[in-house]
Parts: C-alpha cells; sequence; structure tokens
C-alpha cells in the first residue's frame, strides 16, 4: 500500500460554499464514491490503488486520504453510499413476502461487479486479506442495520417469538444464497428463493 501524503491529516475546507448540498465538496465526494465502485468492479480489492481512484475521479490524492483515510474505509464509505440509495426492506406486514423482497435485493446484488469482485476475495481473516476485512466489517453492519428490520418488524407484530435474534435470521437467510451461488455456481432460482425464506420463518416459528 502506498504511503499517505504527509499533509493528510489537514482538515477539508468547510465554508458554506462548499458544504452545502451540491455544493463543490459533495460533488467531489460523489466522484470519488462513484470512482471507487468503478474501480472495485474492474480490478477488485486487492488490485484497487487510492491514487488511481483519485485520478478516475479526477481529484488529488490527498483528498481521499484526509476524507477517507485509507482503502478499507474508502470501500466502506463507497459501499454505505450505494446502500443510501436502496429503498428500506419491504414493509408488507407480511414476514414472507417481505424476507423474499429483501433475498432478491441480495440476488440483485450479484449482478453488480464491484460486489461480486468484494465477495470472491473474501476468505478467512487472515494478515494478508486484513484491509478487505476491515471494509467488510463495516460493509456487513450497514448491511444488517437495515436487513434485520425484517425480522425486528416480524417480532412486533407478533408473527415471531420475543427472544427471536434478528441478525442470526439474516445470516440464516442469505447464507444458503451465498453457498448456492459463490460455491456452487448454481443459479438463484425464484423457487430456490421462496424455499429458503419459508424454511428460516419455519425454523424461527418453532416453539
Amino acid at each position: 500500500m502506498h504511503d499517505k501524503p504527509a499533509d493528510q491529516a489537514e482538515p477539508l475546507q468547510s465554508d458554506a460554499a462548499t458544504m452545502r448540498p451540491g455544493g463543490r465538496t459533495a460533488r467531489t465526494a460523489t466522484a470519488v464514491l462513484d470512482a471507487t465502485i468503478a474501480e472495485l468492479g474492474d480490478v477488485g480489492y486487492a488490485a484497487l490503488r487510492i491514487e488511481v481512484v483519485a485520478e478516475r475521479a479526477g481529484v488529488n490524492r490527498a483528498t481521499i486520504y484526509r476524507r477517507w483515510g485509507d482503502k478499507p474505509s474508502l470501500v466502506a464509505a463507497a459501499f454505505t453510499a450505494r446502500q443510501a440509495e436502496v429503498s428500506p426492506p419491504a414493509d408488507t406486514g407480511d414476514l414472507l413476502e417481505d424476507l423474499l423482497c429483501f433475498l432478491r435485493e441480495v440476488r440483485r446484488g450479484f449482478d453488480s461487479p464491484w460486489i461480486t469482485a468484494l465477495i470472491r476475495e473474501t476468505g478467512p481473516r487472515t494478515a494478508d486479506n486484513d484491509g478487505l476485512r476491515q471494509a467488510l466489517d463495516k460493509i456487513w453492519h450497514a448491511r444488517f442495520h437495515l436487513s434485520r428490520q425484517i425480522f425486528a418488524r416480524a417480532v412486533e407484530r407478533g408473527d415471531l417469538p420475543a427472544d427471536t435474534d434478528p441478525d442470526f435470521l439474516v445470516q440464516a437467510a442469505t447464507g444458503p444464497l451465498y453457498l448456492r451461488w459463490l460455491m456452487l455456481g448454481r443459479p438463484l432460482t425464484d423457487d430456490f428463493l421462496r424455499q429458503t425464506a419459508a424454511l428460516v420463518i419455519a425454523g424461527a416459528q418453532r416453539p
């Protein structure tokens, strides 16, 4: 990884002209995060270089270091920004339909080259992939925060027991998709999604 420039600790300018929505700082941030997503899709996480992202975004790399600090934080910020563009989990009042909508969203994510790149480089935590794991720790936290609402609402409605662990159910529901798609190379059909959702709900409702 390249050394950070000496001026990375300098604060960004924060006058009203640059910080207002749509101002120069906002446009710069959007350009950098978009460039990060594009670069991830092209080369993956390990080969991503901040100086290349900076060139792609048309900014000085010192700007990226000042605002995001390092590559894991930059990648996590890019994912979180894209996550903010995703609608909150469906709230149909029916747990099965809500969960199916969520699983379809996960399936759509597998069509994104940059998400695919992150997933394919993920493995057991080691010294070699610690940076990627740092980014993923932040990414999963943001994703779980949204996804767990499906099960938390079901608990509030009385559809699931009060001691239900929403985070565990998110893992139980998405794990089969990653196994089937990433390890087995098999398609995530509508039938598979429905079978997975029904199995997870049945297990969660069991006394």
